[in-house]
């Protein structure tokens, strides 16, 4: 039988009076099975709304978000794409160079010294050997007079030696001729003989010290002819340092060149050639070459040389192209732009540099055939700049997206546009 818990309540109150007067000592708290029943309730009721304000939300949130995939998948996304290309078998690659003289050198004193006068200034053309400036050496000319005077000393210590060593051989003959008398004893015979030999080595060593003497004064002179500065070889002075009075010193270690000549009647066009047409550069090779600054003129260069290596840095190929320039219209520091004809690599296709995304999945292209998506690994053969050279992953007739994102999803259905003409399900809308 349910009873009320107000009416319990009451009766407690009512038993408690009638025991008024009476000691009370209250007993432990023993809750009804009508209060647990109606706390379990509240609990509960509480529960559930906690509950219903978590998860409603996202239960409305997920639903928003698979309605928004939904209507996405509904409407195809627009991708601009491009068709693969296949380089041909023989093609023509321009390549930007620079114009370096044939040969140019600075030119040192190889004496110090003073600069008494020079003679050409720059952009005047010399001859080899021709005399540019003349230098005033006081050092080198003081040394000589000192080398020159210690030779003439050892030519008179010669003079000297051959005199005695003639009296030693007269006398020495004289006591080896009165030995066998017993008029001089052997012992003087001997003394004399020796002393001979010992004015003959006297007289070695003098040649040989005059002999010294006159190769210092040569290496003076030659030093001193140092003091003529003339020209290397045929060519333009391309700058110049010399000053009347400058003192300069010798050699080229932290000496500034007094002169630089450089010959220009032939300059050569450095030009770093890619990987991937390393392998058509020949010597000898036609190589026309134009200036931006001379238009409408073609210079006829020929591959003269090349490295023979890649540079690891940005794998090309050093190669020189020799140009004959008697009008002196290519100057030293242009840029030219080389062309060269060559053969290619017929089994590589070639798409924009955007085309390829690299990312954590790899290096990929997004591929389109009949309005679908797919995404496939390729890998990279050279790197032209714009262009990239793919030899695997790409067939011919691929149409690609012109700049994928990592949002395309693989398999989703898209609207191409940028494309004329492409396979069957990917015309231009």
């Amino acid at each position: 039988m349910n009873r009320d818990p107000a009416t319990e309540v009451h009766r407690d109150i009512e038993s408690a009076g009638d025991h008024e007067g009476e000691a009370f000592e209250p007993g432990p708290y023993r809750p009804t099975g009508a209060r647990l029943a109606w706390f379990a309730g509240a609990a509960a009721a509480l529960l559930a709304c906690l509950l219903a304000a978590g998860v409603v939300p996202r239960v409305l949130h997920r639903s928003a978000m698979a309605a928004e995939a939904s209507a996405q998948e509904q409407v195809p996304a627009r991708v601009t794409v491009v068709r693969v290309q296949r380089s041909a078998a023989a093609s023509s690659v321009v390549l930007p160079g620079s114009v370096e003289p044939l040969q140019e050198t600075g030119v040192y004193a190889r004496a110090n010294g003073y600069v008494r006068e020079w003679f050409f200034d720059i952009g005047a053309h010399v001859k080899k050997g021709q005399v540019m400036a003349q230098l005033e050496v006081p050092d080198v000319d003081q040394e000589l007079r000192q080398a020159q005077a210690a030779a003439n000393q050892a030519r008179a210590q010669i003079r000297q030696a051959e005199t005695q060593l003639e009296l030693a051989r007269i006398t020495n003959e004289r006591y080896a001729s009165l030995g066998p008398s017993g008029v001089v004893t052997q012992q003087e015979v001997d003394q004399y003989r020796a002393g001979y030999e010992a004015q003959q080595a006297n007289l070695a060593a003098a040649e040989a010290a005059h002999g010294s003497a006159l190769a210092n004064v040569e290496r003076l002179r030659d030093l001193e002819s140092f003091g003529v500065i003339v020209a290397p070889f045929d060519g333009f002075v391309t700058a110049r340092t010399a000053e009347v009075g400058q003192l300069v010193t010798a050699g080229t270690g932290t000496a500034t060149p007094l002169f630089k000549v450089a010959e220009v009647d032939t300059v050569r066009v450095f030009v770093a050639v890619p990987q991937l047409y390393a392998g058509g550069i020949t010597v000898g090779m036609e190589a026309p070459t134009t200036v931006r600054e001379i238009l409408g003129r073609v210079f006829a260069g020929k591959v003269a040389r090349t490295a023979h290596e890649l540079d690891v840095g940005t794998r090309t190929l050093l190669t020189e192209v020799d140009i004959p320039n008697p009008d002196d219209s290519l100057l030293a520091g242009m840029y030219g732009q080389v062309s060269f004809h060559m053969t290619g690599k017929g089994g590589l296709l070639f798409v924009p540099a955007t085309a390829v995304l690299i990312d954590a999945r790899g290096t990929r292209a997004a591929v389109v055939r009949d309005a679908t998506l797919s995404w496939r690994q390729v890998e990279i053969d050279s790197d032209l700049g714009d262009r990239l050279g793919v030899s695997t992953g790409l067939a011919d007739g691929d149409v690609v997206v012109a700049a994928p994102s990592d949002r395309l999803i693989d398999g989703m259905h898209v609207t191409v546009t940028g494309l004329e003409s492409a396979d069957s399900g990917t015309s231009r809308r």
